[in-house]
This record gives C-alpha cells, sequence and structure tokens, in this order.
C-alpha cells in the first residue's frame, strides 16, 4: 500500500503526463526531447517530494517544473524554434477527410476554419516569448490565469495581461 504523499503523486501522473508531453512536444518540437522533458519533470517533482516537499497544487507545480526544464533547454540550444511543429503536414489527411464529407456550406467552413487556424499557427511564433508562453499555456494546455500564474511564477493579473495583449497581437498578425 502507498502512503499519502505517493498516492497524490502516482494520481498526479496519471492525470497530467499527456497533457505535459503534449505541451513539451508543443515548445520544443522534438518528441524525444519533450519525452525527456517529461520524465525529467516527475523525476524532478519526486525528488521534491522524497525530500519532504509539500505540493498543493500538483497541475501548476508540474507546469512550473516543465516551463522551467523547457528553458533550460533553450538556453542549452537556442536553435529549436516552434515552426517546425506548426508546419507539420500530419493534419493534411485528416482536414481532406472532414473536407470529403457533408454538404459544400460545410467543406467551405471546415476550410475557413482550417486556414485561420493556420495562419494563427504561422504568425504565432511571431508573438514575444511571453505572449506564445500565456496563449499556449491557455489555449493549447487549457490552463486557467490562476494555473498559467503559479506556472510562471508571475501574478494571475500579468499572465491575463499577457493573454489579453497576445491575442491582440495575433489579430494584428492575421489581419482580422
Amino acid at each position: 500500500m502507498t502512503s499519502g504523499p505517493e498516492q497524490a503523486f502516482l494520481k498526479a501522473f496519471e492525470s497530467h503526463a499527456d497533457a505535459l508531453f503534449r505541451h513539451a512536444l508543443y515548445r520544443v518540437s522534438d518528441r524525444e526531447k519533450a519525452y525527456d522533458l517529461t520524465q525529467e519533470t516527475y523525476l524532478k517533482a519526486w525528488e521534491f517530494i522524497a525530500e519532504g516537499g509539500e505540493v498543493k497544487h500538483y497541475k501548476s507545480f508540474l507546469y512550473r517544473i516543465l516551463h522551467n526544464l523547457i528553458i533550460d533547454e533553450y538556453r542549452k540550444k537556442k536553435s529549436v524554434s516552434l515552426d517546425e511543429l506548426l508546419e507539420d503536414e500530419a493534419a493534411a489527411p485528416a482536414l481532406e477527410a472532414r473536407l470529403a464529407e457533408g454538404s459544400a456550406v460545410e467543406a467551405e467552413e471546415a476550410l475557413d476554419e482550417s486556414t485561420l487556424i493556420e495562419q494563427v499557427r504561422a504568425r504565432i511564433a511571431d508573438l514575444p516569448v511571453d505572449y506564445r508562453i500565456a496563449l499556449t499555456l491557455r489555449f493549447v494546455d487549457g490552463l486557467s490565469p490562476k494555473e498559467i500564474a503559479e506556472a510562471i511564477d508571475a501574478s494571475e493579473n500579468v499572465v491575463s495581461v499577457r493573454i489579453h495583449r497576445g491575442i491582440q497581437k495575433l489579430r494584428i498578425l492575421c489581419d482580422l
């Protein structure tokens, strides 16, 4: 039988591992590196718990560790960018299948939506890093502003401003 902290850690692993991996993959654009960063996140979290540390909110705690590891990774190798992931052609067959189903109006709407998504993906890399991180954590990973604030060690107000300004800049960049 596992103890309280071990059970909480295992539950956090089951609940957040996939989302953390997706976030890492989105940020570093390398599957192996994302996997390594996710593993290292849990190792660091376990070390903290094993040393007697207490975690109140696992989700934001884990995202904060991952965020710091990603920053360390960028410092080691600055040539990695989001462009590789954003230009991923893997979504093309799914779009074609979606367009093959349904009416012409649905197909046009799907194409418009897909075009807009691609435009946003192409332009998000042009945002300042702080805005890009806030938008990614909010809309890709689904974290609340409070969780983002805890993850990146900023106030909730700062996070909300970054999200708002990031959306405004993205609208300008996409001519919306």
